[in-house]
């Protein structure tokens, strides 16, 4: 009789080791083959699976799934079950009701519900699982609802995820229009400086010309007339120079006519007038992309900018290569240099200088570095790739 009672025994406990096994198999293929299956969705299919998987496994006849915004205010993004029980929880939603109302009402109409958080990466929920039963259930148990848990997490892991890909994706069509606007924009100011050029710069000077040819043929006149005339001559030509730098300003004709590194030799004239010794370690008179040319003359325009107004330097070493598909521009000086990282205090108008440079060099999508030290100069490099189609000005 005792043999008996311990091989009863003995069954009874491989019985229930064996269906705690199938337990077990059952929440994990349930994890493991959501997860698969939320890889090939969009996130309303996700939404849609993970409830409706969820449902089946607790044997909950209704499910919805509640996401809110940064005001609390809730919305059901996805449902599952039968449609009178859902139309009774949709009807919580209406008016901007909060997360507390909608899960306190929701919670009363239901005989047996669970809920069940979507956690950020940050630890804060942004959605919750609310799974509902139309008649009172034995409550699941805790390895249950554990594993409905991790399957929240999986889904608010994946939505997560393709939220910052869609943000993602917004950021780099808005940088896109960014760079289509920039070289819209240089088209623009390069048409104006042609224009300007070819128009109004034309007339300043033949004005000016006229001006002083009849002021070289004009008789004696008295002295006030003659103050008056040589003043006209002096805005004559004080207007031909403003004309000349606006148009060098919207685009320099020393780029489009002979190339970046003779524009940018001439842009260091700047540093020769100051007594700043120039130095070229590379030329080249490779001609680029309308694009490149620019963005590398400006760069090199602001980093002399720089120099001039806070570097002290008595020596600049400019180095331009073209090869394999990249330009790379480099400018060192032995100048004063200056702590990298500094937050925008004094030397608020450098560190800005240097924001322009690197976002220039980005929107092509290139690279910009900068090393300083107090005391040991200023090293910039900037390498932009580069594509040629038989044009240097397309």
């Amino acid at each position: 009789m005792d043999n008996q009672t311990e091989d009863l025994g003995s069954a009874l406990a491989i019985r229930s080791e064996y269906r705690q096994a199938q337990s077990r198999a059952a929440r994990l293929r349930l994890l493991v083959d959501t997860g698969q299956e939320l890889i090939r969705l969009d996130p309303a299919g996700m939404r849609d699976r993970v409830l409706k998987r969820a449902c089946a496994f607790l044997a909950m006849d209704h499910a919805v799934l509640v996401e809110w915004d940064t005001k609390a205010r809730v919305q059901i993004t996805s449902s599952q079950g039968r449609a009178g029980k859902l139309k009774d929880l949709k009807i919580f939603t209406a008016g901007g009701i909060s997360v507390e109302d909608w899960l306190k009402r929701a919670t009363a109409a239901s005989p047996t519900s669970l809920q069940v958080q979507l956690l950020g990466s940050d630890g804060a929920p942004f959605g919750l699982l609310f799974l509902a039963n139309s008649v009172c259930i034995p409550a699941p148990d805790v390895e249950d609802v554990e594993s409905l848990q991790l399957l929240a997490t999986l889904l608010a892991a994946h939505l997560e995820n393709d939220r910052l890909l869609t943000t993602l994706r917004a950021r780099e069509q808005t940088m896109s229009d960014l760079v289509h606007r920039l070289f819209s924009a240089q088209d623009e100011r390069k048409r104006m400086a042609y224009d300007l050029h070819d128009g109004l710069a034309q007339k300043l000077a033949g004005l000016h010309q006229r001006l002083q040819g009849f002021a070289g043929g004009c008789p004696q006149l008295p002295e006030a007339l003659d103050t008056d005339l040589k003043a006209i001559l002096s805005l004559a030509q004080h207007c031909v120079g403003e004309g000349r730098q606006l148009i060098s300003g919207l685009r320099p004709t020393v780029l489009d006519d002979f190339g970046l590194q003779p524009a940018v030799n001439k842009e260091a004239d700047r540093l020769r007038e100051a007594g700043v010794i120039v130095h070229w370690n590379a030329e080249t008179d490779a001609r680029l992309p309308s694009s490149v040319e620019i963005a590398l003359f400006r760069i090199a325009q602001e980093a002399i900018n720089n120099i001039l107004k806070h570097s002290r330097a008595s020596n600049v070493t400019f180095a331009l290569e073209a090869a394999k598909g990249q330009a790379s521009l480099q400018i060192d000086d032995d100048g004063e240099g200056f702590v990298m990282g500094r937050s925008l205090n004094t030397e608020g108008v450098r560190h800005l200088g240097l924001a322009a440079m690197r976002e220039r060099a980005n929107l092509l999508d290139g690279s910009f570095k900068c090393n300083s030290q107090p005391g040991a100069g200023t090293q910039l490099h900037v390498v932009v790739p580069f594509v040629m189609d038989g044009s240097a000005d397309e």
